[in-house]
């Protein structure tokens, strides 16, 4: 008998994670916003002169747009001797970690 109550609680506990996991992974997907690729040209002037000022001697590749929490950001892949980097602006041309 206690074999079966302890059975019955671990398949109620399991259920209970499972789902719980689940709304969790939901949740994750929902913020997380698509990048959409965009042309160098058509980012903000402020982030263009952010890039050249902190990343002089560096060639943008790729520029995508996305949005966190109602804010614009801007992601620019450089490269410079073989080194590749990534970094995301918003509008204004401040750094985003």
């Amino acid at each position: 008998m206690k074999k079966l109550s302890y059975l019955i609680a671990f398949a109620v506990l399991s259920l209970i994670s499972t789902t719980t996991f689940a709304q969790e992974e939901e949740a994750t997907e929902i913020v997380q916003q698509e990048k959409v690729e965009i042309q160098l040209g058509d980012l903000p002037e402020a982030v263009t002169t952010a890039i050249a000022a902190d990343f002089e001697g560096y060639t943008a590749d790729k520029a995508f747009k996305s949005s966190q929490e109602g804010q614009d950001i801007y992601t620019i892949q450089l490269s410079k001797d073989g080194e590749a980097i990534e970094v995301n602006y918003t509008a204004e041309g401040k750094v985003v970690q």
